[in-house]
């Protein structure tokens, strides 16, 4: 199979009105950001059946005109620039929408994995591709996008917005041209919130720079594959939604029992791997859009961070549940203060990110969490191409080493869907496969009567 899209002319570099500063956290997405880890999210939604090429197309389009936020591209700089900018021209540099067909999911993973090997580049509009791909029943459509650029939210909403275009041109309110320009809740230069608050660090969380366990690698071979470029996926889907099991505190949600079955998949797999128990710590993305923002699109949320030694705890969702708690109710910064102060040091940009990869490759192992669970929750509006709905959808974030594995975790029709997204010198594909089984056995044992619950 070939990925096809459309030749595109080369994009216009001049200077743009209505240019915005990156925040801290676009940023440092960008830092991060290299061929051998992608830093992109993945939405896909699995169809009822077949969609249009030109209709999708055209959908796209109409989007890109009305949103300039969708359209965002980095502005072009000298290399002496000391932070980067985004600009919002007038229209896209690259058709994003491209095609390819399969005849079996064996194809069909084969060609996500492909489709995700490469995060959108910034310096052509707009900063995230679509891959229309074609199957034998139905499709699936998978979106490709930048983190710097887009959150999971802001995925799901640049997909509602294209589904409805597409049904009959149908249009939302919210479609109308956004101010872009105008204050809205981004975060500030300085990496902290827009919301006022106490500023203090949640108790029970942990301290920068604390050791956390790392997941053992697995590979056919028996042996780690130093260096081995881009990211495996493994899909999950469970009937229904777990609940947590009685007893298990009354403020525990579905969130804090994800949380809970990866830090216990995590013991369990290590274990099995002749791993000493450690510390685990698992990052846990928290929105920041205020009320009325919700569908504001960015990158838009701040990393909590939730610390057990599961061997020293009785009830693991109840501990997870304490922690979770706190950080809902107490105010922090949107990155860590070392973070911050490389992208707010007066340095040209290629200094300032080689000292961040610098300091992720030295004391990474030290100040990493041992992995990332991200969950959109329930997606009561999933988008509708019409009279195609989306019975499945599956989310996933990057995970650069030494985490190496992050859980994306999303509601549609009743239904969990998780996507295990993890690095290929982490895990093959079927340390990939063998890891997403231990979670689901891990959730069952842990959730209020097991699958299908």
């Amino acid at each position: 199979m070939t990925i096809r899209a459309p030749d595109a002319p080369a994009p216009s570099r001049g200077r743009r009105s209505g240019g915005r500063p990156f925040s801290v956290l676009d940023e440092l997405n960008c830092y991060f950001d290299s061929p051998a880890e992608p830093n992109n999210v993945q939405l896909e939604a699995w169809l009822s059946g077949h969609l249009r090429p030109d209709r999708l197309r055209a959908a796209v389009t109409a989007v890109l005109a009305a949103v300039p936020a969708a359209r965002a591209r980095r502005a072009a700089a000298g290399w002496w620039r000391a932070g980067y900018a985004w600009e919002f021209p007038p229209g896209a540099d690259a058709d994003p929408v491209s095609l390819t067909g399969w005849r079996d999911e064996a194809e069909l993973d084969a060609a996500r994995v492909r489709f995700l090997a490469a995060a959108p580049d910034l310096d052509r509009s707009p900063p995230f591709r679509l891959l229309l791909a074609q199957g034998p029943e139905w499709d699936s459509l998978i979106l490709n996008a930048h983190h710097a650029a887009f959150d999971g939210r802001s995925c799901v909403r640049l997909l509602q917005l294209i589904a409805d275009q597409y049904g009959a041109g149908r249009q939302r309110e919210t479609l109308a041209p956004d101010p872009i320009g105008a204050p809205g809740p981004r975060h500030r230069p300085d990496g902290t919130e827009p919301q006022a608050g106490s500023g203090a660090r949640p108790k029970g969380l942990p301290l920068p720079l604390r050791n956390s366990a790392r997941i053992a690698s697995q590979h056919a071979n028996g042996g780690a594959v130093r260096g081995a470029p881009g990211y495996g996926v493994s899909l999950l889907e469970w009937p229904g939604v777990p609940a947590p099991r009685p007893g298990s505190g009354s403020r525990a949600t579905v969130n804090d029992l994800l949380i809970a079955a990866l830090i216990e998949t995590v013991t369990r797999w290590n274990t099995k791997r002749r791993r000493p128990p450690e510390r685990i710590q698992i990052s846990m993305p928290m929105d920041l859009r205020p009320p009325g923002h919700g569908d504001e699109l960015g990158n838009l949320s701040r990393l909590c961070t939730v610390t057990v030694e599961p061997f020293r705890v009785a009830d693991l969702t109840a501990a997870v549940a304490a922690q979770t708690g706190q950080a809902k109710s107490t105010q922090g910064p949107v990155v860590s203060p070392a973070q911050a102060a490389v992208a707010r040091t007066p340095l040209p940009v290629p200094v300032k990110r080689g000292m961040a990869r610098l300091a992720l490759r030295s004391v990474g192992g030290i100040g990493c969490d041992t992995s990332l669970l991200s969950n959109l929750g329930n997606i009561a509006d999933s988008p509708q191409f019409e009279t195609l709905t989306c019975a499945h959808m599956w989310f996933s974030t990057s995970a650069h080493m030494p985490r190496g594995l992050s859980v994306g975790a999303v509601t549609v029709s009743g239904r969990l869907h998780l996507c295990f997204r993890y690095r290929n010198a982490l895990l093959d594909a079927a340390a990939g496969h063998d890891f997403a089984a231990e979670y689901a056995a891990a959730l069952s044992a842990l959730a209020d009567g097991g699958p299908g619950r």
